[in-house]
This record gives structure tokens, sequence and C-alpha cells, in this order.
């Protein structure tokens, strides 16, 4: 079972220009399939998967951007995103036997065009958005279903209002009493939402702190460039006053390596560190979207099961018995992706740590080779040959002058200069005379 994506095609020009993806795969055929989908047709497939198996979590797609910044390097990422994303879906066992998603892998533009006007539709019909009608049954029918949506928005902000420490402390001041709310008691869930809670909140730091860090690096790079830049000047000034550039050329070669190497380094060691940074991060807010069905869910229940109370019929007691089911269905695939989420975190954060280990290898063995040999060639002895200036032509005196300079400074001989002797003479009255310096 194999699936891929191959590169970005773009299609048309001008604004209506657009970019389709090639989606290969055997998933459920025995010959490999090839399909044109649209980042569209991803998003779509990802909202319906969302829909039809609430509490399971939902693989993340990359970031939707706009097309005037989708270059060549975002194109890529997005095109191995979007295959991470058919990787996890094919990886679990209920995604990947959704209907949606093989006809995502099966069916040609025009089949899944047509499928997803019938579901846009059928989900307009469902919440009630569409036309109620002309008929009198379908206008009071689309003002039951309006009635019975405004009831349960009320009923899930009532019971959610109730939990709030704050709100409880405002009914108490007031005279109010919520105590007879029902709240549902369940410790090892309020384990796992304050671990989530917590960790989403420091990945999105982390993942802030790493574009920072990224941004300031691509910052240093274009200080780096613009030295380069003043430097490569400098070094056609001195190529252009020398008639042997060698000095010049090796010696700002030497350094400019070194710079643009450096420069360039810092500008992409941290760009694939943060991506995958970013997304964890994503991966991390779509285990709390599935906490958020779970307590979607819950919501539901416990405010039709207030409602029971007041209105004690048997359909009352049917949609507390079906919100019931659907709650405790979800709560359990919660539970469960929670404990699957925690074993494949472990090899993710492992993952994204020894690929930034492997890049800073790879910059560091990279450097190391162009300091090799940037001094190298700055340890190199200059000689006054590489002095002449292109200011002496050819045939005249001073041509020859770092010539002559070199083999006088050899042929010269300082002597040592001979010790010099003071008499001293004592005259008749014994005071010391100092006598004329013999040589």
């Amino acid at each position: 079972m194999s699936i891929a994506v191959g590169p970005a095609g773009k299609v048309g020009d001008g604004v209506n220009a657009y970019y389709v993806y090639k989606v290969t795969s055997d998933t459920f055929s025995i010959e490999p399939i090839q399909v044109d989908r649209r980042y569209s047709d991803f998003l779509w497939l990802h909202t319906q998967l969302a829909k039809q198996c609430a509490g399971y979590i939902i693989p993340p797609l990359p970031a939707k951007v706009v097309p005037l910044l989708q270059g060549s390097e975002f194109l890529e990422r997005r095109r191995s995103g979007l295959e991470r994303f058919l990787r996890k879906v094919v990886e679990h066992d209920e995604l990947k036997n959704t209907n949606y998603f093989r006809s995502f892998l099966e069916c040609s533009p025009v089949e899944l065009t047509a499928l997803k006007a019938a579901s846009q539709k059928a989900e307009t019909s469902t919440s009630g958005n569409g036309s109620p009608g002309s008929s009198s049954s379908g206008a009071l029918a689309h003002m039951a279903q309006k009635s019975q949506q405004l009831n349960s928005w009320w009923g899930k902000a009532y019971q959610r209002m109730a939990e709030n420490d704050k709100v409880k402390l405002l009914a108490a001041k007031a005279g109010r009493d919520l105590t007879g709310v029902n709240t549902i008691e369940d410790p090892d869930f309020d384990r796992v939402l304050k671990y989530v809670s917590e960790l989403n909140a420091l990945v999105k730091s982390m993942q802030t702190r790493a574009q920072n860090a990224h941004k300031a690096n691509k910052l240093a790079a274009g200080a780096y460039c613009e030295l380069i830049e003043c430097m490569n000047t400098i070094a056609d000034v001195e190529e252009s006053l020398s008639t042997s550039s060698s000095t010049a050329s090796s010696d700002f070669g030497a350094v400019l390596a070194l710079l643009d190497t450096r420069a360039r380094l810092m500008d992409s060691e941290l760009a694939e560190f943060s991506e995958s940074i970013e997304y964890f991060a994503r991966w991390v807010s779509a285990v709390m979207n599935a906490i958020n069905v779970r307590e979607d869910r819950r919501l539901t229940y416990q405010a039709k099961l207030a409602a029971k109370g007041k209105d004690a019929n048997n359909n009352a007691s049917q949609d507390v018995l079906e919100a019931k089911d659907e709650y405790e269905r979800v709560h359990q695939r919660v539970m469960t992706e929670i404990q699957r989420f925690q074993a494949e975190k472990a090899i993710e954060i492992r993952r994204m740590f020894a690929q930034y280990a492997k890049v800073q290898m790879l910059c560091t063995t990279e450097m190391s080779e162009v300091l090799t040999v940037s001094n190298k060639a700055l340890e190199q002895p200059v000689t006054t040959q590489q002095f002449t200036t292109r200011f002496s032509k050819t045939g005249e005196p001073g041509n020859n002058e770092a010539n002559e300079m070199e083999e006088a400074m050899r042929k010269m001989d300082i002597r040592k200069p001979e010790t010099t002797t003071a008499v001293n003479k004592v005259d008749p009255e014994g005071n010391e005379q100092y006598s004329d310096v013999c040589l």
C-alpha cells in the first residue's frame, strides 16, 4: 500500500491560474491510480473526515497561502505536507476506510466536483440554511429545525456557563443556585485535557520563538550579503590596479567564500527545523479539535438531559438516549486517540530533533571544508613582486624596481662599529679630566 503526491503543475495563466498535484496510490486497487487534485480538494477531504469521523484526530494540512506567495520552495513544502497528510490517513484504520477518502483517490476531477457539490447541498439542507420551500409544511419544518438548533445552542451555552467557576461565584453572590446542573465527572479525561491544553500552549510558544530565530538568522544573512557586496567592490578595485591579480583574487576570494557560506547556512539552518515545529503545533491543535468535539457532544447530551426534566415525553427521552450514545462513542474515540498520539509524539519529537542535528552536522562539515581551503590560501607568503602596480609600463626602469630593491637588500652589508675607548687624565691637583675619544 503506497501513496505519493507529485510536484505541483500550473494550470492556466493570470488570476485564474492554479496548481494541481498528481496523487498516485494503490490503496484500493491492484494497479496504481493517478488523479489530479487541487489544494481545495485536500481541504474538502479534511473537512469531510472531521464530520464523518467525529472524535478522531484528523492529520493536519499545510497552511493555506495566497497565490502571490506561492514560490517554488513553498510549493515543494506544500507538496511534502500534502503527502504526509495522506500517509497519515492511510496509516489510520478508520480514516482510510471512509467513502470520502476512497472517492478522493479514485474519482476523476469531474466526478469529484459533482460529489463535492452533492455533499455541500446535503449539508445546506441539513443545517436548515437552504430554501424552506414553497409549501406551508416545508416552511413549518424549516422553522422547527431553526428552533431546535437555537434550543440546542442555548442549552450548551448555559451548561458551559454553569460549569465556569467565575460564573458559579457570581451566581452565588446573586443568590442563584447552579448546583442542579448535571455535570459528568471524569478525572481521567480532566488530566488528559489539562495535559493537552498545556502542551498546545507551550508548542505554540515554541513555534513563535523558532520563527523569530529564523527571521533573525535571515536578517543576519542579509547583513552578511551586504558585507560581501562591499568586499567584492574592493576586490574589483584591487584587481584593476594590480599587474598580478593573484594576491587580490585569492585573499578576497578566500574571505568571501567564508562569508558566503556562513550567510547561506544561517539562512537555511533553522528553516527546516522551524517547519517541523510548525507541523507539530498543527498536530497538537488537531488533538485539541478532537477534544473540543468530545466536549461539544458532552454539552449536547447534558443540555438534552436537562431539557428532559422539563418535558418528559417520548421524543425527549429518545433524544437523550441518542445524545448519550453519541457522547460515549466520541469519548471512547478521543481517549483511544490520545493514547495513540502520546506514542507517536515521542517518535515525531525524536525525528524532528534528529533531523535538526543532522542539518547542523552538515553545516558544520561544509563550513569546516571552506575554512580549510580559505586558511590554506591565506597562509601563503606574499612576495614584493606582487606589489608591482600597473602604473609602470613595459620597457621603463620602474618595471624592475621591485627586483632591484630585493637584490639590494640581499647584498647589503652592514658593518659593526668599532668599540670606542676614552682615556681619562688626572691633573696635578687630583681632578679627573676627560681626554679626547679615540676611535
